[in-house]
């Protein structure tokens, strides 16, 4: 396991892979400087600390992890939050992904990160305390998203739908432009656009993310 002794060193190895993963373009600065801003420690546990800048995903209990930094900058990148979005998280765990989204739709932009498990949601909260109304972290199943604060310019899902998934109820809650993003249990993660009546779509292989817990998973 390759592990830098900083969060600078981190994101250096992050953006140093960049050009080689999945893609192969590269992610932006502008990701690139939100996870320079936020050191991936203060959203692990005290055990997982002691790995917080691998570029690894590191446990954070009840069979979750935080993402492998290299896998949230890519998804960040594809997401393009922008400042004033409405961004929706479901899967959010630690909250390090809802936080670095709340950095990059500065200013104006807000966050509802959505987590199934109650002591993770408790634990993201608290990560994400220091951003105030910024990010609103949910102790719900979001795996059909969050019809009451609809629509979102943004939807992240952070973990693997399964064969009984299905987009349509987060596609319905895009607003228009809006871009979904979510892995599949086949290692596939797709990205959506909605132009109006249309759907553009892509995808990139080769992805493993926890399984998603929730009714449509």
């Amino acid at each position: 396991m390759r592990m830098g002794e900083t969060n600078e060193e981190l994101v250096a190895m992050v953006a140093e892979r960049s050009g080689h993963y999945l893609g192969g373009n590269g992610v932006s600065r502008r990701v690139i400087a939100a996870m320079r801003a936020l050191d991936r420690a203060s959203f692990l546990t005290a055990e997982g600390r002691l790995y917080a800048y691998a570029d690894e995903p590191i446990e954070i209990g009840f069979g979750q992890t935080c993402s492998q930094p290299s896998m949230v900058a890519f998804m960040l990148d594809l997401l393009d939050p922008r400042p004033g979005n409405k961004i929706l998280e479901v899967g959010a765990g630690s909250g390090w992904a809802a936080a670095l989204a709340a950095v990059l739709s500065a200013p104006g932009g807000r966050v509802w990160a959505m987590e199934i498990l109650p002591e993770l949601a408790a634990f993201g909260r608290a990560n994400c305390a220091s951003f105030g109304e910024r990010v609103t972290f949910l102790e719900a199943d979001g795996s059909s998203g969050l019809s009451v604060m609809a629509p979102f310019d943004r939807i992240l899902v952070s973990a693997a739908a399964g064969r009984g998934f299905s987009e349509d109820p987060l596609i319905s809650e895009l607003s228009e432009g809006g871009i979904l993003i979510y892995p599949d249990w086949r290692g596939r993660l797709t990205r959506i656009v909605k132009r109006g009546s249309l759907l553009e779509r892509e995808s990139w292989g080769r992805v493993a993310f926890v399984p998603l817990i929730g009714e449509n998973s």
